[in-house]
């Protein structure tokens, strides 16, 4: 059966108190169950402290653990020190000020094993207020996933190197392929598709998960797209400004 394969949801968390307790609520009200949840603090300075430990997923079959680090490390560490500790098949990613809607995790395992794929990416929708979050969080699944398969997805990646002002996961006008949404097997993580520090000149991307899933794509070429926007994008907050980039 497809929920017999654990998942670890890595959330990396700096000072997003303001929204971490939907982000959190969000995995907790998945239709996918089979989860282990690994909220990892980067040494925030607000009150997500607080917030972390009195949430809690009692009677919902998923498991709830906290990382906190000492001092920020950057986004990128943080997630390598989570991953590290993972103990699922699979590894997905979300960011502490974002919503998952309710079906992501089980369209895109869906896509993934159809596919099979070693790697998955969701659409996103753009929310730029909660009245945003709260509209496209709603969105409902029909029937099977509709899905982008391995070569039209490395096709559109090396479309992005190419063309200026494109995004490399652009699939349209309306939408693009979050990165914070990539869903794949841990072994890759453990034979070394690691998350890399920006200032060391590693990344081809700017974006810690950006770059991980370009990554991942040009070299496995089995990468798959669901083409639902199951991930609501929180715009104009600190996600990725707030990390520093330490080594």
């Amino acid at each position: 059966m497809i929920q017999d394969k654990l998942i670890s949801v890595i959330v990396t968390n700096y000072n997003h108190a303001k929204y971490i307790t939907q982000a959190l609520d969000s995995l907790k009200e998945q239709t996918y169950k089979n989860l282990e949840i690994i909220i990892v603090d980067d040494a925030s300075t607000d009150n997500s402290k607080d917030i972390i430990e009195e949430w809690n997923t009692t009677n919902i079959g998923v498991v709830k653990r906290v990382i906190y680090l000492d001092k920020n490390q950057g986004k990128w560490s943080a997630l390598n020190t989570a991953i590290s500790q993972a103990t699922g098949d699979l590894v997905t990613l979300q960011d502490a000020d974002d919503v998952s809607c309710p079906a992501r995790i089980e369209r895109q395992l869906e896509c993934l094993i159809a596919n099979k794929s070693l790697h998955n990416l969701c659409l996103f929708s753009h929310c730029y207020t909660q009245e945003d979050i709260d509209n496209n969080k709603r969105y409902s699944v029909y029937g099977a996933p509709p899905m982008m398969g391995h070569a039209e997805t490395t096709g559109f990646v090396h479309k992005g190197f190419r063309t200026t002002g494109i995004n490399h996961y652009y699939i349209g006008p309306q939408y693009e392929a979050h990165g914070a949404s990539s869903l794949f097997y841990k072994q890759l993580w453990d034979h070394g598709m690691k998350f890399l520090p920006g200032n060391m000149g590693l990344r081809c991307q700017r974006a810690e998960d950006s770059d991980h899933n370009t990554k991942l794509t040009l070299l496995l070429q089995k990468t798959s797209i669901l083409l639902e926007p199951q991930y609501c994008y929180r715009r104009n907050t600190s996600t990725n400004g707030a990390y520093l980039e330490q080594l």
